[in-house]
């Protein structure tokens, strides 16, 4: 029994529906669309015309305007103004003249610095002369009792000694002249701090810087006639002790002390018996010896200081006047 083919029956659609694809009308329609699903542009077909013309080459020159493009070349490459060889003079000579004025007023504040500091210097060192002038004044005084006082004992040398007043005279004048030690000591830091610091190459003055040299030098020339006194000092005690006895000076039952201004010390004996003085005639004339030489350096002595307090005052006059220092 032969089958009956169903006869197809097509239906009606609405307009909406003949709008929609029909996806196996597509693929009846377009069957090489399989084959060719493995080229490089297979993914195009299905794009519109537009959508593939933007992803091409000259795209992104489509949406930039022209304008932009010549706004950019128009600022890419700025041009630079040549300078001239004036221009180039000009400006290091600027640069030069700026140098030298930082240069002029460094050498201008250094300048002030230094005169400042040449001053407290010079201050510093007149106060120093002024507490030398002082001290220079005492041991003059003293100085000047100790030879007045050897200068009595070498009256006695051929005198009788063993008599009362020849005998008290000979203890009073020996230990008169011969118990001054006291030496004069230079406040010299003043002048040590001028040369440690370099601030006599400061003093553009000559005369003022050879001054200070020349009071130098004096204090030089008192230390070194000072050693020569003191070395015939102790020789004349060791003989001294010799010739008498130095314990009568520490009884003060026997003897009086009075301090007398800046000359030192007076002594006045109290007693009539006095301890008796060697009748050696050698050794008496060993004594005599010292104490002529050592009145001869102390004469020396004393006059150095009297020279140095001389030119100390000198000094400190002429710097306060130099330095305007009152």
């Amino acid at each position: 029994m032969s089958k009956r083919k169903t006869p197809k029956v097509w239906k009606s659609e609405s307009p909406e529906d003949s709008l929609k694809p029909n996806p196996d009308s597509y693929r009846d329609e377009s069957p090489k669309s399989e084959e060719n699903a493995s080229a490089p542009d297979s993914y195009r077909d299905d794009l519109p015309q537009s959508d593939l013309n933007k992803s091409g080459p000259d795209s992104y020159r489509d949406e930039n305007p022209k304008s932009e493009i010549k706004e950019m070349e128009v600022h890419h490459h700025p041009e630079v103004e040549k300078k001239g060889l004036k221009e180039y003079l000009l400006e290091g000579l600027m640069i030069f003249i700026a140098v030298m004025m930082g240069f002029f007023a460094e050498s201008i504040r250094e300048h002030i610095t230094d005169g400042d500091h040449e001053k407290q210097s010079i201050e510093s060192l007149v106060k120093a002369v002024a507490s030398d002038t002082v001290q220079l004044h005492d041991v003059i005084v003293q100085a000047t009792g100790s030879i007045k006082a050897i200068n009595s004992l070498m009256g006695l040398k051929n005198q009788d000694l063993t008599q009362a007043g020849n005998k008290q005279k000979f203890y009073l004048f020996s230990l008169a002249g011969f118990s001054n030690d006291t030496y004069f000591r230079s406040n010299d830091g003043a002048l040590e701090q001028l040369n440690a610091s370099g601030t006599l190459r400061l003093i553009s003055n000559r005369g003022t810087v050879d001054s200070i040299f020349k009071y130098e030098l004096l204090n030089k020339n008192i230390a070194a006639q000072e050693a020569d006194d003191y070395f015939v000092f102790k020789e004349m005690l060791t003989t001294m002790a010799k010739v008498q006895d130095l314990t009568i000076f520490q009884d003060t039952s026997a003897l009086r002390k009075q301090v007398v201004g800046a000359g030192g010390v007076q002594y006045t004996f109290t007693g009539n018996t006095l301890p008796a003085i060697s009748g050696d005639k050698v050794l008496m004339q060993a004594y005599f010896n010292y104490a002529s030489l050592y009145m001869a350096t102390k004469s020396v002595y004393n006059y150095r200081l009297q020279k140095q307090l001389d030119y100390g005052r000198r000094l400190i006059i002429y710097l306060k006047t130099a330095y305007d220092i009152e």
